[in-house]
C-alpha cells in the first residue's frame, strides 16, 4: 500500500469514528431532552409519546425504559407501555418527521384501546368494563361526525408518522380490548403504520395467548387456563373517513381460543336488560375458532358445563349443559351472527321452586336456522323428556292447570323463536308427547301477554287463550278458534 493510500484510509477510518461519534452525540442529545418528545406531541391528543429513560447504542439503535405511546382517533382511543425495549431506528427518517423503528425486541407490554360512543349509547354496565387511559377522561365520546376540511401542506408538514415493524413483545402480560381483557402470558408480532387525518395500517400482526385468563374488563372470568392464537391484517384507511363499525370491512385474520369455562354468570352482563334468567356455574372446557374476510366471518366452538344453573323469578333449573356454536357467516360491523347448525343439551337436569319439581330431565335444542342481533331469532326443534321445564325456560307463564294437561312425555316439536330484553315469543309452534298434540304461539312482552293454543287427543280438542292475566278454556268450536286465531297479526317485533 502506498503512503498515499494509507493516508486516505486513514482518513476514511477517522471520518467514520468522527460521524459515529456526531451520530451518538446527537441522538444522545435527542433522546436525554425534551427535543424527541417536542417533536413528536405537537398535538397529545391525537398522539403522544413519553418514556422514563432512554440511552443510545450504535447509532440508529436505542434502549428505553418505560416506554408509553398513546393516540386517538374520531373512532378510538388506545395506548401502549413497554417496560423495557431495544430499538432500532432510522436516523435519516426522523429529519421527515417519521419515527421508523425497524426493530423492536421488547419486554412488559401492555395494551388498551376502547372505543369511542355516542351519549345515547353509554351505560354504566359497559363503561365499568372499559380500560381507562391515564392521558383521556372517560368516558370516551365520539364527536359529531362532519367531514374534514381538507389539509394544507403546512399543516400535512407538522403530523409526525409512527411506524413500527419486526416488533416482538415477549412477555406481553396484559392486553384489554373494549371489554374483554387477556392477563397472563402472551407473545406479540408484527407491526402498523399511523399518521394522524391521513391513514392508519396495521401487521401483519399476531398474538400469540401462551397461558392466562380472559376476563370482561377487571370483572368475571370467561375463560381460566386459556390458550390461543389471534392474527390479523387492517388494510390501510382513513380513521377521518371510516368511522366506528366500518373499520371491520378493512380486517382479516384468524381467531383461536381454548380453555376452561371458569364461571357463566359473565353471560349475565348480555342478559342484564333482562330481568331472568340469571346463569351460574362452569368448569368444562370450550373452545372457539373463527376465520374472517374484511370483516365478514366463519367459525365455530363448542362447551361443556358439568353443572350450570338458570335462576327465574318462579324457579330455579339445574344440570349439565353442552352444545356447539356454528357460525356460517357473521357480519361483525352489523352484529349478525348466523347460528344455524348449532345446538344445546341439558341432561340430569332438577328444578325447584317450580309449579312442577322435576328430576332427571332432559332436553335437546337445535337451531336449523337462526340469528343473533340484539337478541335470538330461531328456528328450533325440541326433543326433550317432557314438556314442563321449558315452560320456566322460555318465560312462559301458563296457569298451573295447564302446565299439569301439557305435560306432553317424549316431547318432540318445533317452533320459532325470538328471545330478546324483557321478550318471549313463540310462533308456530308444533309438538306432541304421550297422547297430546298441541299447536300455538306465544307473546310475552313487559305488560303485553297473549297466546293461543291448540290441545289435541284423537278426536278431541281443547283451546288455550291467555290475554294478559286472564286464560280462557275453549271447549266448543276450539279448533275453528284456533285457526282464526293463527291466521291473525303477528305479535309485535322488538
Amino acid at each position: 500500500m502506498s503512503v498515499r493510500a494509507g493516508r486516505v484510509a486513514i482518513a476514511i477510518v477517522l471520518l467514520a469514528a468522527g460521524l459515529t461519534v456526531a451520530a451518538l452525540s446527537a441522538v444522545h442529545r435527542i433522546l436525554s431532552g425534551d427535543l424527541l418528545r417536542r417533536w413528536v406531541n405537537t398535538n397529545p391528543e391525537e398522539l403522544f409519546l413519553d418514556y422514563d429513560e432512554a440511552s443510545a447504542g450504535m447509532p440508529g439503535t436505542i434502549r428505553v425504559r418505560g416506554l408509553t405511546l398513546r393516540g386517538s382517533d374520531p373512532n378510538v382511543q388506545w395506548s401502549f407501555r413497554i417496560e423495557k425495549a431495544v430499538v432500532s431506528i432510522s436516523l435519516l427518517d426522523l429529519l421527515h418527521r417519521e419515527f421508523h423503528a425497524t426493530r423492536v425486541r421488547a419486554e412488559g407490554l401492555t395494551f388498551r384501546l376502547r372505543e369511542k360512543k355516542g351519549r345515547t349509547e353509554l351505560s354504566s354496565a359497559h363503561e365499568a368494563l372499559v380500560p381507562s387511559i391515564p392521558g383521556f377522561s372517560g368516558p370516551p365520546l365520539k364527536t359529531r361526525v362532519v367531514p374534514p376540511p381538507p389539509l394544507s401542506a403546512e399543516e400535512k408538514r407538522l403530523f409526525w408518522t409512527i411506524r413500527i415493524e419486526n416488533l416482538v413483545a415477549d412477555p406481553a402480560p396484559d392486553i384489554w380490548i373494549e371489554i374483554y381483557r387477556f392477563r397472563g402470558r402472551a407473545r406479540v408480532t408484527g407491526g402498523f403504520l399511523l399518521r394522524p387525518h391521513e391513514h392508519a395500517q396495521v401487521g401483519p400482526a399476531a398474538v400469540e395467548f401462551l397461558s392466562g385468563a380472559f376476563t370482561l374488563g377487571p370483572g368475571p372470568t370467561i375463560l381460566a387456563d386459556g390458550s390461543g392464537r389471534a392474527d390479523c391484517v387492517i388494510d390501510r384507511f382513513n380513521p377521518d373517513l371510516v368511522r366506528g363499525q366500518e373499520v371491520w370491512r378493512k380486517i382479516s385474520g384468524n381467531i383461536r381460543l381454548e380453555g376452561r369455562l371458569e364461571d357463566i354468570r359473565f353471560v349475565n352482563h348480555f342478559l342484564r336488560r333482562a330481568p331472568e334468567p340469571r346463569l351460574a356455574g362452569g368448569g368444562g372446557p370450550a373452545r372457539f375458532s373463527a376465520r374472517f374476510d374484511h370483516g365478514i366471518g366463519r367459525g365455530n366452538g363448542d362447551f361443556e358445563i358439568p353443572r350450570a344453573t338458570f335462576a327465574y323469578a318462579r324457579g330455579t333449573l339445574a344440570g349439565r349443559a353442552s352444545g356447539r356454536l356454528a357460525v356460517p357467516r357473521w357480519d361483525v360491523e352489523h352484529s349478525d351472527m348466523g347460528i344455524s347448525g348449532s345446538r344445546i343439551e341439558l341432561a340430569d337436569v332438577t328444578t325447584s321452586g317450580t309449579k312442577h319439581e322435576e328430576q332427571g330431565w332432559w332436553g335437546r335444542f337445535d337451531f336449523p336456522s337462526g340469528h343473533l342481533r340484539g337478541g335470538l331469532a330461531a328456528e328450533t326443534a325440541i326433543s326433550c323428556r317432557d314438556a314442563r321445564p321449558l315452560y320456566t325456560l322460555f318465560r312462559a307463564n301458563l296457569p298451573g292447570w295447564a302446565e299439569g294437561i301439557l305435560k306432553l312425555n317424549g316431547m318432540t316439536g318445533k317452533a320459532r323463536v325470538r328471545l330478546a330484553s324483557q321478550l318471549a315469543d313463540i310462533e308456530g309452534l308444533e309438538a306432541s308427547g304421550g297422547k297430546f298434540r298441541i299447536a300455538g304461539r306465544y307473546h310475552d312482552r313487559g305488560n303485553d301477554r297473549r297466546g293461543a293454543f291448540l290441545i289435541e287427543s284423537g278426536p278431541l280438542a281443547v283451546g288455550v287463550e291467555i290475554a294478559g292475566p286472564v286464560t280462557r278454556v275453549k271447549l266448543l268450536g276450539a279448533r275453528k278458534w284456533f285457526a282464526q286465531e293463527s291466521a291473525g297479526a303477528p305479535p309485535a317485533r322488538p
